[in-house]
């Protein structure tokens, strides 16, 4: 077991892993300030479309017009 450990060959190798673990956690990271951004925008975009329908009810109303389809009435 000890010969393992002693090896020449555990160094490099250790090295390689903790730059592949290093370079996957950067990856990592970068991956998920994009997601968070795309959620960002899908939410405003989001609160953008309910105020805009509810812009739309309200002259819909003030005209006496009939209700928008997909009111449920």
């Amino acid at each position: 077991m000890f010969e393992v450990l002693n090896s020449a060959y555990i160094v490099p190798i250790g090295a390689f892993v903790l730059a592949g673990v290093l370079a996957g956690f950067g990856v990592w990271k970068k991956v998920r300030e994009a997601e968070m951004a795309h959620e960002r925008e899908l939410r405003i975009k989001e609160m953008e479309h309910a105020q805009r329908m509810k812009e739309l009810e309200l002259e819909s109303q003030r005209l006496g017009a009939a209700p928008m389809p997909g009111d449920g009435e």
